[in-house]
């Protein structure tokens, strides 16, 4: 099964790993447990031995000043003197309370009175103390083996009588055969002892299984060989009498000689079950403190990360799916408040929540103005990071609209002011062919009277012939007229064109932001969810774009309609002016024949039928030119009406009037 909370993985790595330590912290304890309980009973069997020593050395001291009180007593001194042996035991059993051996001897060191014994008469010269205090005067302490008792502490003291004659010795002993004397060392160590008399056991603390003292029976021979053969200290783990203990065997060395050893042992079987139970102790608390951690540990992740992150991925979510409240009301504030890693990031999504919110609204706001033909407000937003390429692209977009519009506005200006020049030029030569008419039905009737009338010929002629002066000025004004619309016609169709190459542009433009709409819809698929907003707003801009292009394309198509009337009002002006140069060289001939027929009268019939032809031709001409006339006047009417439409167009868009733009003019034109 798939974890997917983050605060539960991290639950059970923590959970792992303090098992992990625990395991390792028991193994270890376990480990270091039995070489520390080892060496523990090792320090405790050394340490008890070292007890044990100083046990008989204060016994032997205490030996020593018992026998020296004893010396020093003047009861001791007269009875020895006076022979009282009733008074001088009593004396000796007073004085010597507490001693398990006392031994009076005379100067040569024969026996006068024992308290252990009543052996008494048998020489003890061959006893380290007494001889010594016989032969110097001064008392030792030592422990030997006595002729009444066993091993045991000595402390030997000369007597002297009131002169400083040395008239006995006295000795003062414990016997380390009482059982006393080992049980006070176990009860002060809490480990058993033996007193080894050689390499036999003279007193101890060890029992068989039968509950007896294990008094008479010998050390192992590894055991004899080290320390009293090899005079050195032995210790190790040995079983005694079904037993385990951990041994401690020193060697008992008196004048530079080994008269026996000192064993303490301490029990091994109540020290490992007592080991074993506090292990099995510290490993219950080791467990229960390690499941308390864990269960600390998920709550503490529950609390501080899983639930936490839970409302920081619903926020994220919220942000994914669009709802960065700029079309309704929505939270803002994440409900953590932790100053940790966590916390941190909540306080980050919200700040990005904001600039996204922020973003969003501006390029939205910008866009509808775009919408509603608004091109003059840019984002004044303070965009951070990449997105501020999109801040620059968008018043890119309105800045170029803005210039090229204002172009167009202007370009379509001059086109409807030329337009109305060109309907103007074109009502006049309308004009112009309706008097050219009149004049011409006047001069067929002047004719009908010449041809009725050759009397007033002459008087006719010359009338005729200052009339035939004035129309052909008026054909020539007409033919100059022709000239200046025919001129107008072109430059109308080069500003036409220059209007088309504008349109180009605008339709390029909304080709580059269709791109760039496109290009931002792919950054905000690579985004993912986080970036589906954004494509929203990148399909809006793509919208637009292709409005544009097709607001472009129409324009173009109208632009396109009023190049191709422009050419048909060229072509029908041309037509005009070739007529008017007819009817200039028909007038020049006219006059040349009403010249004629001033001069030639005879001639006056055939001029008549000739000008008559004339004339029909000139009706001919007048006719067409007054229809061409009519037919430019239509075409600069709607003309004039295409670029109404375009600026009525143009006029939607609301343009930055402060802002600097250059109107291009048509191709071709020149202030007049």
């Amino acid at each position: 099964m798939k974890i997917k909370s983050l605060g539960l993985k991290v639950s059970l790595i923590v959970a792992v790993m303090i098992a992990v330590i625990l395991v390792v912290i028991i193994l270890i304890v376990s480990t270091q447990s039995d070489a520390l309980v080892t060496e523990m009973i090792s320090q405790q069997a050394v340490s008890a031995n070292g007890a044990f020593s100083q046990e008989l050395a204060n016994l032997e001291s205490d030996a020593l000043l018992r026998a020296s009180i004893i010396s020093n007593s003047g009861d001791v001194i007269d009875e020895m003197i006076s022979g009282n042996e009733t008074a001088l035991h009593d004396t000796l059993m007073q004085l010597g309370a507490g001693m398990d051996v006392v031994t009076l001897c005379d100067k040569d060191g024969n026996v006068l009175m024992r308290t252990h014994s009543d052996k008494k008469g048998d020489n003890v010269l061959n006893q380290k103390a007494l001889s010594a205090a016989l032969t110097t005067g001064a008392g030792i302490a030592t422990i030997e083996k006595g002729t009444a008792a066993g091993l045991a502490t000595r402390g030997s003291a000369a007597i002297k009588d009131r002169n400083g004659n040395i008239i006995g010795a006295v000795t003062c002993g414990h016997d380390l055969a009482n059982t006393k004397y080992v049980d006070d060392v176990k009860a002060l160590t809490n480990c058993e002892a033996t007193l080894f008399d050689g390499d036999t056991r003279m007193n101890t603390t060890l029992i068989d299984e039968q509950g007896q003292r294990v008094i008479g029976t010998q050390a192992n021979n590894d055991v004899i060989d080290t320390v009293i053969n090899q005079r050195k200290t032995y210790e190790s783990n040995v079983v005694l009498f079904t037993h385990n203990y951990y041994a401690y065997y020193s060697p008992l060395i008196v004048d530079g000689d080994v008269i026996g050893m000192l064993f303490t042992g301490v029990p091994i079987d109540g020290v490992m079950s007592s080991h074993q139970a506090m292990m099995n102790l510290v490993l219950l608390v080791g467990i229960v403190c390690g499941l308390v951690c864990i269960a600390l540990v998920f709550i503490f992740n529950i609390a501080a990360v899983s639930r936490p992150l839970r409302k920081i991925g619903a926020f994220a979510d919220k942000i994914r799916y669009g709802d960065i409240g700029v079309s309704a009301a929505s939270a803002d504030k994440i409900a953590v408040r932790s100053s940790d890693e966590v916390g941190a990031l909540a306080r980050s999504l919200e700040q990005a929540y904001a600039y996204l919110r922020g973003y969003v609204g501006e390029i939205r706001d910008r866009m509808q103005g775009l919408a509603d033909g608004d091109l003059t407000t840019e984002c004044e937003y303070d965009f951070q990071g990449d997105f501020v390429l999109i801040k620059d692209s968008i018043n890119d977009i309105i800045r170029n609209l803005n210039r090229i519009m204002t172009e167009v506005s202007g370009s379509a200006t001059f086109v409807s002011t030329e337009a109305r020049q060109v309907a103007d030029g074109s009502q006049l030569l309308a004009q112009g062919s309706t008097e050219q008419a009149a004049a011409i039905e006047q001069l067929s009737s002047s004719m009908a009277d010449i041809e009725q009338k050759t009397k007033v010929n002459a008087d006719m002629a010359e009338k005729a012939a200052r009339l035939a002066d004035t129309i052909r000025g008026n054909a020539e004004k007409g033919s100059r007229q022709m000239d200046d619309m025919i001129s107008a016609v072109k430059d109308i169709n080069q500003s036409s064109q220059s209007i088309s190459k504008v349109i180009k542009v605008i339709d390029d433009i909304a080709f580059q932001t269709n791109i760039l709409a496109l290009n931002a819809a792919v950054e905000a698929a690579r985004a993912g969810q986080h970036g589906k907003g954004f494509a929203v707003v990148a399909e809006e801009v793509r919208n637009l774009a292709s409005k544009s292009a097709e607001a472009a394309k129409d324009t173009g198509v109208m632009i396109q309609d009023s190049m191709e009337k422009a050419g048909l009002g060229s072509r029908i002006a041309g037509d005009t002016a070739g007529s008017l140069s007819d009817i200039v060289s028909g007038i020049n001939e006219s006059a040349q024949l009403i010249n004629e027929i001033a001069k030639l009268s005879e001639e006056q019939a055939h001029g008549i039928s000739q000008v008559n032809t004339g004339l029909d031709q000139v009706a001919q001409v007048v006719q067409q030119n007054s229809a061409t006339a009519e037919e430019s006047a239509a075409v600069s009417a709607e003309m004039s009406g295409q670029s109404a439409m375009l600026q009525q167009l143009i006029e939607q868009f609301k343009l930055d009037d402060e802002r600097e733009t250059r109107r291009l003019p048509p191709a071709g034109y020149h202030n007049k």
